[in-house]
């Protein structure tokens, strides 16, 4: 192993002392390097995910460091790119597939798909123990037009299908942008707007992340309990390689005071048009907070 990393020799103190939860949360906010072969790297052919054949699954290659990659592959390998777990996660290439960190070395790991799932994207409930001064989750979902009049007629309204964390989504001010990133080009308005449910999570374990598969092969790789049509990732991810934006799966689920209906205006900026006030069981008209 060549010199170590400072974050390469806490994980292997954690693994020298059999410390294997330390060791996964290391993993989890790490940055690996991922190997990119010499005529990728000229551009003349496209990235490929770095394989290694194993006797029960695939498993995609990384490394915790460009040194660490150059001396398992005898220097044979010198082009890398830099994903985190929950970028690899989001364009993980096939549910069977396993995650090997540092194959060929010490300490090396070989992570089951489920668990890669979950270390990259951990439920509501984990993210706020692993953080208990961040607060409640705000999150949001794309509206048609036609379902903000139902929610606006609605005493009680609930909601179902999917929702995703609003934080993710926070730095995209442009409502094609947004529409795009969540793969919701139809919710776009005619003004070329986009409007949003957005409320506080209240009551994490009703907001499920969805690890599952577009078939039952896929939901058992994964260790899931959701089946879905493609384009679903079952990874807890909108199904956008090129995002990481966390959606959770919700069933009538009913809305707290304080929810809002937004307009991201094609301008870039964001107006309030209603606000639900649950002691009252109704909505009420702002302009344009």
């Amino acid at each position: 192993m060549p010199v170590p990393t400072p974050f390469e020799e806490r994980l292997q103190e954690a693994h020298g002392r059999g410390d294997l939860t330390t060791c996964l949360t290391l993993l989890r906010y790490a940055d690996f390097a991922c190997p990119v072969g010499e005529a990728a790297a000229r551009g003349d052919e496209q990235i490929a995910w770095p394989t290694i054949a194993g006797t029960d699954r695939t498993w995609l290659a990384v490394y915790t460091s460009a040194e660490a990659m150059r001396k398992a592959t005898g220097d044979a390998v010198r082009h890398f790119r830099i994903v985190s777990l929950v970028e690899l996660a989001a364009g993980w290439p096939d549910l069977h597939w396993g995650l090997a960190v540092n194959p060929g070395l010490e300490p090396s790991f070989l992570l089951e798909p489920g668990t890669v799932a979950r270390l990259a994207v951990p439920t509501l409930e984990q993210d706020l123990a692993a953080e208990p001064d961040s607060g409640l989750p705000i999150v949001q979902k794309a509206l048609q037009v036609a379902q903000i009049q139902e929610l606006l007629d609605s005493e009680r309204p609930r909601v179902s299908g999917y929702c995703h964390h609003a934080l993710d989504v926070a730095h995209i001010a442009t409502p094609s942008v947004l529409a795009d990133a969540l793969l919701q080009d139809d919710a776009l308005t005619t003004e070329g707007a986009i409007n949003l449910l957005r409320w506080p999570a209240i009551g994490l374990e009703l907001y499920r992340t969805p690890y599952g598969g577009i078939d039952e092969k896929g939901r058992v790789a994964v260790a899931g309990w959701v089946v879905e049509e493609p384009p679903f990732v079952g990874m807890g991810l909108v199904p956008n390689a090129n995002q990481t934006i966390r959606e959770y799966k919700i069933d009538g689920i009913g809305l707290p005071h304080g929810a809002e209906i937004v307009e991201l205006a094609a301008d870039g900026q964001e107006r309030t048009h209603a606000r639900y006030d649950a002691d009252h069981g109704r909505w009420l008209m702002v302009a344009g907070e």
